[in-house]
């Protein structure tokens, strides 16, 4: 005999939440006997009463009741649980929505074994039932509505359960018997809400019940619309009387979450969406830096995200990889040691249908993820963000960080392991297979052309311009005769100008010049007070940054190749002059621009200092704007070329057959103790975190001018910082 529910709903707050949640509910018809219990605990809001009551009066089995005064969530629900001595409950959040058999596969989960108590189901906000990331809240993957998701969770999943040691609240079946010998929830110790499930969870476990994960069932929870008054007080206080009263929870808590059970079967899912995706499937291979190649993958991502899903492989400190599912930082991740697993990635890899590889970058990558290609028998293209391909040396600098074409004067951070022939040997068997070497400048293919003549070169910039071109007009923000505001944007290293700005700061300064130089950003350490520094900032900040600033030019100060310049973009947008070296990409990017400056990257910063006296004079001679840039240059690729044909290849006409569960079961437990065994690096991580903080103050600013540059880039290089998860309902 199936068991009667009672969906129990409070309601304070979100009408728009709430409405979508109740039309979900209701939406979708149940083979298990149900009815819905509503109960506004007196919402400030009288349009949401009224709501109610015209859905109740329009649908049988809803029992709609209005509490006098408001009890919050606990005394809400536990009315609502008291209502019946038989009936199970479902505890479902005002801003959740349900689809398909939600109910029906929850019971089914609920009475799989006799001592299971409470049943929750995944959902992109749920703490450790959350999907694609685990203890991380999200929205709906891109591309899949709720209920073609949860339909992919029963199909993949089907009747599996996994025992978790807590509940979490947004969604939450409760076995009536279960109740009767646990008892309601905590009212006088939880009050308001927060924590209260967990407390019934453990109680219920004391008694010999058990609490699942449904993983063949996902719910959509938005989050942050219930309980949003004192949150961050009531979870403080909630986990105070978890300790107290379950002094077990936190490290069973944690213990799951390094155990992870549930992995298979979000990768399951994760694994299927990518098999059954219409869209392009492309495997970018990067470094682990980030910089413009991850900006580069991620805007790329984002700019075909109708056309092409990504994967992104990209080394791990010390050995191996990730195999990350997206383009973002905290996308699901698999780690694979290498070259020891490297046949395990090839057969997973193999089972999703991919259409093409790309190389960005093979700084840390193991050379047999180049035999990718072949063994998986796909094109692939390779994409030039720096001079690594050359001699492992990526902007092609000496000592002083300038730029020199002879190699034998460059100094890297990653010195060659093999002599100099052998390196541009191994390079070409990459290069010179590629269906296409992109390039986002001219000048790149031209320095690639001097060591590998017969590559496959073909010049496009970034998609950031096919995005924003044609560019803003450029307005001149000269005004009166204030000293003229040089901008310079950024993180300068050595080779990105720093010393150079600084040394024109403190020029300009000790002749009284009428110039002021700022940085909107960071260099590799402290520079004189001549140089007004800003701190860093995120690019949606910007425009306000500028004009807080007031900047009337902005300075390139570059002494190395630039490939392209994301900064580059970033000022071309804000419409401002610039003056920018003659020196890889800015050239032919600038062509024509108005207000713009092209200047020998050897001037010295005396050589600088003049001409802004002379262009400032200049600028306060012409009017404002705008000044329209004619003719806007294209690279050799020309407008649209990543929309309209970087996805040449068409994907498989079929796929290979699913993993086998097994398999997978096996892979994952082996990329968990591959990655455990990489080694504790949690000692070296806290001391680099605390020699960073050291860093801001007056004497770590001291001491950091004494350390080389190459040091302190190791150091920056090997930070890495996990997240810490709480366990929360909002």
């Amino acid at each position: 005999m199936k068991p009667s529910v009672d969906v129990i709903i409070p309601v304070y707050g979100g009408r728009e939440a709430l409405q979508r949640c109740l039309a979900s509910v209701l939406r979708y018809p149940q083979q298990t006997p149900w009815r819905l219990v509503i109960i506004n605990d007196a919402s400030p809001d009288p349009a949401i009463q009224r709501d109610l009551e015209r859905l109740a009066a329009g649908h049988e089995g809803v029992v709609l009741l209005e509490n006098p005064r408001n009890l919050g969530f606990v005394g809400t629900v536990n009315r609502g649980m008291g209502l019946s001595r038989d009936n199970d409950v479902v505890l479902l959040n005002s801003d959740t929505e349900v689809a398909n058999g939600w109910l029906d596969r929850l019971a089914a989960a609920a009475y799989a074994d006799e001592r299971i108590g409470t049943v929750t189901p995944f959902s992109n906000n749920a703490t450790i039932c959350s999907f694609p990331r685990f203890c991380q809240s999200s929205d709906l993957p891109r591309h899949w509505c709720l209920a073609e998701l949860d339909a992919l969770f029963a199909r993949v999943n089907k009747g599996k359960l996994v025992d978790i040691p807590t509940g979490v609240g947004f969604c939450q079946y409760i076995r009536r018997d279960c109740l009767e010998q646990t008892g309601l929830f905590d009212e006088e110790r939880f009050g308001r809400g927060y924590g209260e499930e967990n407390d019934f969870c453990r109680r219920a476990a004391a008694l010999g019940w058990r609490n699942v994960l449904c993983c063949d069932t996902f719910v959509f929870h938005e989050g942050g619309v219930s309980f949003s008054h004192e949150q961050e007080e009531r979870i403080a206080r909630a986990q105070e009387i978890l300790a107290e009263l379950h002094p077990d929870y936190q490290m069973l808590v944690e213990k799951h979450i390094h155990e992870d059970p549930a992995l298979l079967y979000r990768t399951r899912v994760l694994l299927e969406m990518l098999r059954s995706s219409p869209r392009r499937k492309v495997l970018h291979l990067t470094h682990h830096l980030g910089g413009g190649t991850k900006k580069h993958i991620r805007e790329l991502s984002e700019w075909l995200s109708g056309d092409m899903d990504s994967l992104v492989i990209r080394p791990v400190e010390g050995r191996g990889v990730h195999l990350v599912f997206g383009s973002e930082d905290d996308a699901p991740k698999l780690f694979f040691d290498l070259p020891a697993m490297y046949p395990s990635l090839v057969r997973l890899l193999g089972s999703l249908g991919l259409s093409r590889i790309h190389f960005h970058h093979t700084l840390g990558l193991e050379t047999c993820l180049w035999g990718l290609p072949g063994d998986l028998g796909l094109p692939f293209d390779v994409t030039l963000h720096d001079y690594y391909f050359i001699n492992a040396h990526p902007s092609q600098t000496d000592a002083r960080g300038r730029y020199t074409s002879d190699l034998q004067t460059q100094v890297s951070s990653y010195p060659l392991t093999v002599s100099l022939e052998e390196w541009q040997e191994n390079q070409k068997q990459l290069l010179y297979g590629a269906e296409r070497v992109i390039a986002p400048s001219a000048w790149t293919v031209e320095e690639y052309r001097r060591y590998y003549p017969d590559a496959r070169y073909l010049v496009a910039w970034h998609p950031d311009s096919e995005a924003h071109m044609p560019w803003p007009p450029t307005r001149n923000p000269v005004e009166g005769k204030r000293p003229l505001r040089v901008l310079v944007l950024g993180a300068l290293s050595p080779e990105k100008g720093a010393d150079l700005l600084e040394a024109a700061g403190m020029e300009a300064r000790r002749r009284g010049l009428p110039l002021e130089f700022h940085l909107l950003g960071y260099a590799y350490r402290p520079l004189d007070a001549a140089v007004i520094e800003h701190g860093a900032y995120v690019e949606a900040e910007l425009p306000r940054l500028l004009d807080e600033i007031g900047a009337d030019i902005v300075w390139f100060t570059a002494l190395w190749p630039e490939t392209y310049s994301y900064t580059l973009s970033e000022v071309l947008q804000a419409g401002l002059p610039v003056a920018a070296p003659d020196l890889g990409a800015f050239p032919e990017r600038l062509a024509g621009r108005p207000l713009t400056w092209i200047r020998s990257w050897q001037s010295t910063a005396h050589e600088w200092l003049e001409w802004f006296v002379e262009v400032a004079e200049l600028l306060r001679a012409e009017d404002a704007g705008p000044f329209a840039w004619n003719d806007q240059p294209w690279p050799e690729a020309g407008p649209g070329f990543y929309r309209q044909t970087y996805l040449v290849r068409a994907p498989a006409d079929s796929l290979p057959d699913a993993l086998p569960e097994a398999w997978l079961e096996e892979l994952l437990q082996q990329c968990r103790s591959a990655e455990a065994d990489q080694g504790n690096r949690g000692f070296r991580e806290q001391l680099l975190i605390h020699l960073l903080a050291l860093r801001q103050g007056r004497v770590g600013r001291l001491v950091s001018r004494l350390v080389p540059v190459s040091v302190q880039r190791k150091l920056k290089r090997k930070l890495s910082r996990k997240p810490i998860h709480e366990l929360r309902r909002e």
